[in-house]
């Protein structure tokens, strides 16, 4: 039995390594996500199965990226796949077996406590990539969190804090819904800072979409919270496609050059235009925006943060 699994995962670690394989997989993964809403309105059975099979072979794509370019070694890598397969295992075991099949409570806690450790393992995966430069490594953290402060203004102006001010919510499923956005932001903010370093690579345009998807997909999930709703097609498409965007950069040929440390970027125009959008449109687009919230005087129920 050990003899065939090992078999089955050289085989696979093979395949993950052909030059074809991860826009193949970019391609049928996207499709799932995308008809997922459709396939999940069904039936609870269907719900379950689309996110567990989607998740899971993300996973597998991960586990044999990681395994085919080297990247056992590197503790970025090492996080990000757990993260993977710990998102994975709290969706399908938590969720859909624990929760939807069997209705525990406990398992319900579970899955989000899962959840959430599988996005702060993420969150310090991308930390550790950030940190594989060259000179002042902290440096780059720095502007990352400058990029986070700037994004931050407008999202808990717009956002997170009219969902805080709809009232009295319950315990861990709202603290949740709050949470996961926060994280992606810091998430995107190290991404961001990475890409004026990576010099726009393959995988990291990859990644960085996958956060971005994610980050979507968490806003509207919140969105679904405040107003009492079922989770909507927004929040199942960029889920799925945050998993398979992560795979699909797993497999990518170029990921191999993160095994190496890269020079830091040297500071020019570009990134300083950078700054200087977030410094001056942050605080517009935050104080604009409660002014138009405002100006309307036609009472809705959700009006602070549609």
């Amino acid at each position: 039995m050990n003899q065939s699994m090992r078999t089955v995962f050289r085989a696979g670690s093979r395949l993950a390594g052909h030059p074809r394989v991860w826009p193949a997989f970019l391609l049928l993964g996207g499709l799932v996500a995308v008809t997922a809403p459709i396939t999940t309105g069904l039936s609870p059975v269907l719900d379950v199965l689309c996110r567990g099979l989607g998740q899971g072979v993300s996973a597998l794509a991960v586990v044999a990226g990681v395994h085919r370019h080297g990247l056992g070694g590197s503790r970025p890598w090492r996080l990000m796949r757990a993260a993977v397969v710990l998102a994975w295992a709290a969706t399908t075991l938590g969720w859909g077996i624990g929760w939807v099949w069997l209705h525990s409570a406990v398992s319900m806690e579970l899955y989000r406590l899962g959840t959430l450790a599988a996005y702060g393992l993420s969150l310090v995966a991308l930390v550790f990539l950030s940190l594989q430069v060259r000179g002042v490594r902290w440096a780059g953290l720095l502007d990352g969190g400058i990029i986070c402060v700037g994004v931050a203004m407008p999202l808990w102006a717009l956002l997170l804090g009219p969902a805080v001010g709809q009232g009295d919510r319950p315990g861990t499923g709202f603290f949740l819904a709050l949470a996961t956005p926060v994280i992606d932001l810091f998430a995107c903010g190290v991404i961001a800072r990475m890409a004026l370093d990576h010099d726009r690579a393959p995988w990291l345009r990859l990644l960085s979409a996958s956060y971005i998807v994610l980050f979507i997909a968490d806003g509207a999930y919140l969105l679904d919270q405040v107003a009492d709703r079922p989770v909507g097609p927004a929040a199942t498409v960029g889920w799925l496609g945050w998993a398979v965007l992560v795979g699909a950069a797993a497999l990518h040929p170029s990921v191999a050059g993160t095994r190496r440390e890269r020079p830091a970027a040297v500071c020019g125009r570009g990134r300083a235009r950078i700054f200087l959008a977030l410094a001056l449109l942050s605080p517009l687009v935050s104080v604009l925006g409660q002014l138009l919230i405002h100006a309307d005087l036609t009472p809705h129920p959700h009006n602070g943060i549609v």
